[in-house]
C-alpha cells in the first residue's frame, strides 16, 4: 500500500511539474499571428478570448483564468496584432493600450473641406460626418457661429485609433487649439476672433513667414483708411480654393467672404493658421503699404499707392 502511494505521489509529483513545464513554455511561446481587432472595453474575458481567436485553446483559456481573471485591465481601442507573439504579449499589449494609430497631418492654412477631404481619403470619416460632429461639440469657450468651427481646428500631426470618430477627430483638435490660444490669456473674445479672421487670411496669402507681418500691415492699414481689403484668398475661400486663378468675373461673386464687394473683416477664418501666423499678426509694423504683388519665386512686392502698385504689375506681366 505505501509502495502504491509512494508511485502515486511521484506520479503526481511528475504530472504536476510536466504541466508547469508545459503551461510555461506554452504561455510564453510565440507564434504568428495575423488578426485585427475592435474592443470598446466593456467586453468579457470569453468575448476577448473569441475575438482574439483563443477560444479553443485550453491553455489559452486556463492562462486566462488563473493570470487575468478578468478583462477590466482591457483598454479600449482598435489593436493590430501582425507578427510573433506570446499569450503574455497579447494581453501585455491590451492592457497597456498600444493600439494601432494612423498618423493625420493637417498642414497650416487647410480649411474644414480640406480636412474633409483627407478623413475621406484616410478612410477616417467624412466631410458630412465632419459637419454632423460639429453640431455636437458643446462648450467650446471662443466665438462659434452656425457650428461653423473654420479657424479653430489647429494644424499639427495628430495620431488617431483606427475606428476613431469624426467627432473625437474633432475634439482632439479642438484641445489642441486651446493649448495653443489658453481661453484664460484672451479675455476679449470677439477681439481674438478677429484677430483669427486676419491671420486666417494672411496664411493663405502669405507663402513666406518673414512677409506675413508686414502682409498684415497692409490689411489694417486698409481697414484703418476705410478700403476694401480685396483679398483674393477671400474670393478664393467661395469657390472651395478650387481656382489656380482669379479672373475679374469672379471677384462679381455676391458673398460676405467677398472681401473686393464688401468692407470690413470676412464674417469668419478662411482657414485654420498657425500660432505663428497668429502671433506674427498681432502686433504687425508701423508701414504705409496698402498694397502687395506676388512674384514668381512666391516673394511679395510691397507699395505704398495705387500707381506704384500698377507700375510693379505691369513689370511683372511684361517677364
Amino acid at each position: 500500500m505505501k509502495i502504491q502511494n509512494s508511485k502515486m505521489i511521484k506520479l503526481t509529483f511528475i504530472f504536476f511539474i510536466t504541466f508547469i513545464l508545459v503551461y510555461t513554455l506554452r504561455t510564453n511561446e510565440k507564434k504568428r499571428y495575423n488578426f485585427q481587432i475592435m474592443l470598446d472595453g466593456r467586453e468579457s474575458l470569453n468575448k476577448v478570448l473569441t475575438k482574439i481567436g483563443g477560444k479553443d485553446d485550453f491553455i489559452f483559456k486556463l492562462f486566462l483564468k488563473l493570470e487575468k481573471g478578468s478583462a477590466k485591465g482591457v483598454k479600449a481601442g482598435f489593436y493590430e496584432f501582425k507578427g510573433r507573439y506570446s499569450y503574455r504579449d497579447i494581453f501585455n499589449k491590451l492592457e497597456a493600450g498600444k493600439q494601432k494609430y494612423i498618423t493625420l497631418t493637417i498642414p497650416e492654412g487647410y480649411t474644414v473641406n480640406d480636412i474633409g477631404r483627407e478623413l475621406e481619403r484616410r478612410k477616417l470619416g467624412t466631410k458630412d460626418g465632419l459637419e454632423k460632429a460639429f453640431k455636437e461639440i458643446k462648450g467650446f469657450p471662443y466665438p462659434v457661429k452656425n457650428a461653423n468651427y473654420e479657424g479653430y481646428l489647429y494644424p499639427e500631426t495628430y495620431h488617431f485609433s483606427v475606428g476613431v470618430s469624426e467627432k473625437e477627430i474633432i475634439e482632439v483638435m479642438l484641445n489642441e487649439f486651446l493649448k495653443r490660444f489658453p481661453p484664460q490669456k484672451y479675455r476679449n473674445k470677439e477681439e481674438f476672433y478677429k484677430k483669427l479672421i486676419m491671420a486666417s487670411i494672411v496664411e493663405k496669402e502669405a507663402y513666406l513667414k518673414n512677409e506675413k507681418s508686414l502682409m498684415a500691415s497692409v490689411f489694417y492699414n486698409r481697414l484703418d483708411k476705410g478700403m476694401r481689403l480685396a483679398s483674393d484668398a477671400t474670393v478664393n475661400y467661395i469657390y472651395d480654393n478650387q481656382k489656380q486663378k482669379l479672373y475679374y468675373k469672379d471677384l462679381e461673386i455676391d458673398s460676405p467672404y467677398n472681401t473686393y464687394l464688401y468692407y470690413g473683416l470676412p464674417p469668419a477664418p478662411i482657414s485654420n493658421p498657425s500660432v505663428d501666423t497668429f502671433l506674427s499678426i498681432e502686433n504687425p509694423p508701423k508701414t504705409d503699404y496698402l498694397f502687395f504683388v506676388v512674384t514668381e519665386t512666391g516673394k511679395h512686392t510691397f507699395t505704398k499707392n495705387y500707381r506704384e502698385h500698377l507700375a510693379v504689375q505691369r513689370k511683372r506681366n511684361k517677364r
